[in-house]
């Protein structure tokens, strides 16, 4: 699937969080040859022109090597129609909505989208400044599903030339955890070196999860933390106000791969 990356979705509106999230979206349509299709929902509600003009500030005047759309109606329910129209691979979208509101929860819509697509998610900060990666946090924790976003992540890495941090994550230090975790880790490792991918291996033990892995991502100054939005352990971590949790808290864009049947050919346990 990710090597197969071919339809992409930016949601737009004129706003620095989707000129950021676009700009990136531009990105990854460029390095995975990729169809990108722009949304934008209820243009009645902006003054005429405002919207073309934004988006023609990241992608360029003239530049047709994009879809444009517009729809009027609910805004995660259009882009969540798009996705199933174009089957989509990737909806890119920034995590403006409702910080200055309500700083415990990220933007009604955006979140929205997460909870419906059956595509990854991928959510920017309006703070975030760039438009690629280079240093990738890929947290692990005690599920087989966790493992799941791996071939994604190093795809990622590979297309842009980045370094990949392998964080082992867990609320305590239970000895059959432990092993698990390190076994995973082990697995991640001899991936990352089969495809000759940069990384480093770091645990962490004895923290909550969302707040350890957004913490490791601003000490590394990472520029995507990759999780799974199915549950992360058999106790939940990840899954519902930890996803949101971690949204909220990391000023590092947020890539969410829903649990599928992604596999690592050849690596036992995948």
């Amino acid at each position: 699937m990710p090597s197969n990356l071919k339809q992409i979705i930016a949601a737009y509106v004129p706003s620095k969080a989707s000129n950021i999230a676009l700009s990136l979206a531009k990105a990854l349509a460029q390095n995975y040859k990729a169809r990108l299709t722009v949304i934008n929902v209820n243009p009645d509600k902006t003054e005429p022109g405002i919207v073309q003009k934004g988006i023609a500030s990241v992608m360029g005047e003239g530049n047709s090597a994009f879809g444009f759309v517009e729809k009027l109606g609910k805004p995660y329910k259009e882009i969540l129609n798009l996705e199933n129209a174009i089957n989509a691979d990737l909806i890119v979208m920034g995590s403006h909505g409702s910080k200055e509101r309500d700083p415990e929860w990220i933007g009604g819509n955006s979140f929205k989208v997460l909870s419906g697509s059956a595509c990854p998610v991928l959510v920017l900060p309006e703070d975030f400044h760039g438009n690629g990666f280079s240093t990738i946090v890929l947290p692990l924790s005690d599920s087989s599903e966790t493992r799941q976003k791996v071939t994604f992540t190093v795809d990622i890495a590979k297309k842009f030339g980045a370094k990949i941090h392998i964080l082992v994550v867990n609320k305590d230090e239970d000895p059959q955890i432990l092993y698990r975790l390190k076994v995973y880790g082990n697995q991640v490792q001899k991936y990352c070196e089969s495809q000759e991918v940069d990384f480093v291996r770091e645990e962490i033990y004895n923290k909550n999860i969302a707040n350890a892995c957004a913490d490791y991502a601003k000490e590394v100054n990472a520029d995507l933390i990759c999780i799974m939005s199915e549950r992360e352990s058999p106790t939940g971590y990840f899954l519902g106000h930890y996803a949101q949790q971690l949204l909220n808290e990391a000023n590092t864009p947020v890539l969410t791969i829903h649990a599928k049947d992604f596999q690592i050919v050849g690596e036992a346990g995948y």
